[in-house]
């Protein structure tokens, strides 16, 4: 784990995005990367064959979850056998035109080989929703009802 990365105070991600106006979709692309093709969803006249701007933002939420999940159970030592994190996004319709997302429902599957202590557990479920960067960037409410188990 790269910890002196982590404890720099400014971070800069960049983004190149390309759209090809044939199949009215688009590509992201940044460094070594694999490209994510991306378009409109179905309920804004797209696609539902490649990834939409909106699964792109529950996505990110949801990875960012999980990735500070795994971050902090790697930081205080706890063993995981496996976390899953399923989420969605309300989008809503606002008076006088527009949309927002209202609110992200993130479902984290965590199975622990042992029992941990139920303040650890606690602990990691608290410190992954408050160091989400990405669940910290929006304005809807984000919503964490986890599941656990034991192995």
């Amino acid at each position: 784990m790269a910890t002196e990365a982590v404890k720099a105070t400014s971070h800069t991600f960049d983004v190149a995005l390309q759209w090809d106006k044939i199949s009215q979709s688009g590509v992201i692309r940044t460094g070594n990367r694999m490209p994510v093709l991306f378009a409109a969803p179905p309920e804004f006249n797209g696609t539902d064959t490649v990834w939409s701007p909106e699964h792109l933002l529950v996505a990110s939420i949801s990875s960012c979850y999980l990735t500070t999940f795994n971050y902090f159970a790697q930081l205080l030592r706890v063993e995981l056998k496996d976390i899953r994190v399923r989420g969605e996004v309300e989008i809503e319709k606002v008076s006088g035109g527009g949309f927002w997302a209202k609110a992200y429902r993130i479902y984290p599957e965590i199975e622990f080989p042992n029992t941990p202590d139920p303040h650890v557990i606690d602990n990691l479920l608290s410190k992954a929703k408050r160091y989400c960067i990405v669940s910290n960037s929006v304005k809807g409410e984000v919503i964490v009802e986890p599941q656990i188990r034991y192995n």
